[in-house]
């Protein structure tokens, strides 16, 4: 009996570790609290519609030739899940991916990360921050946060299998209705094992409107400094959250019998964790 309670305080602990261990250093006086609202550790057997939509209402549509629908979201064994399939009976779309997203839309600064296992076919999966105009009056921006976009099989786009690439943008409307984008590009570091070989930890640090840092399993690997259009609106704008399957028009798009193979057409993600930084008292 003895050994039992110490095997199961170890375990505690380690767990304890684990999540501990994901989060960068804080700085002298702070420490991190965990941000509920971004945070979900997908146990059950159904999406908690408190926190998350299982179609973006942000970004209803997708990219040709695929589109998002709310059946290819599941939550079972501990993950949520995308799987993507041939979709009939469409003239636009061909393909049904996924894009899960945030109820919330006031993610601004602090550490956000997932442990993701990508699908093994010609299609996205990924996680990153974004928002909405927050004025219908011109100029106006639109800033985005991509944490990680990896893709399964490479085909004829460049290899997201085994390198991270993450990237800010700050997309530009003119009073003409003329579009203009900025982005900012991380250092690109290996993924080990491949993607969508192994579940891997991707994570963030916002640190604020001109610092991002990027994490790969805990271990710091790049920042960026984003840069916008105008001067007194830097990269500081809250964002909601998404958890999305997609198609590229740099990339071939998957045949119907790679989605029609279960082991190779769905994304894992077995939790998703945000935490923001509060004075120690």
């Amino acid at each position: 009996m003895k050994y039992i309670k110490t095997l199961f305080l170890f375990t505690v602990l380690m767990c304890c570790f684990n999540l501990m261990a994901q989060t960068p250093q804080p700085p002298k006086g702070y420490k991190w609290v965990t941000n509920d609202k971004f945070t979900d550790e997908f146990e059950g057997n159904s999406l908690d519609t408190s926190k998350w939509y299982d179609r973006s209402p942000y970004w209803v549509d997708g990219r040709p030739p695929a589109t998002f629908r709310d059946y290819s979201v599941s939550v079972k064994d501990g993950n949520l899940q995308i799987k993507n399939t041939v979709l009939e009976d469409d003239k636009k779309y061909n393909i049904a991916g996924g894009a899960v997203a945030s109820v919330a839309k006031d993610a601004l600064y602090g550490y956000f990360e997932t442990r993701m296992k990508a699908s093994s076919i010609s299609m996205s999966s990924t996680f990153w921050l974004k928002n909405k105009p927050d004025t219908k009056e011109c100029p106006f921006e639109v800033q985005e946060l991509d944490i990680v976009e990896v893709v399964g099989q490479q085909k004829t786009g460049g290899d997201f299998r085994t390198k991270l690439r993450s990237n800010t943008h700050t997309f530009y409307t003119d009073c003409d209705g003329a579009k203009t984008v900025k982005s900012q590009k991380g250092v690109v570091t290996e993924i080990n094992p491949p993607a969508n070989e192994a579940y891997h930890v991707y994570g963030c640090w916002w640190v604020d409107a001109n610092t991002i840092k990027i994490y790969l399993d805990g271990e710091y690997r790049t920042t960026m400094h984003p840069s916008t259009f105008f001067r007194e609106t830097p990269f500081n704008k809250p964002m909601y959250m998404h958890l999305v399957t997609e198609t590229y028009n740099w990339e071939t798009p998957p045949t119907p019998e790679e989605l029609a193979d279960d082991s190779k057409n769905t994304t894992y993600y077995d939790w998703v964790r945000a935490y923001t930084l509060v004075p120690i008292k």
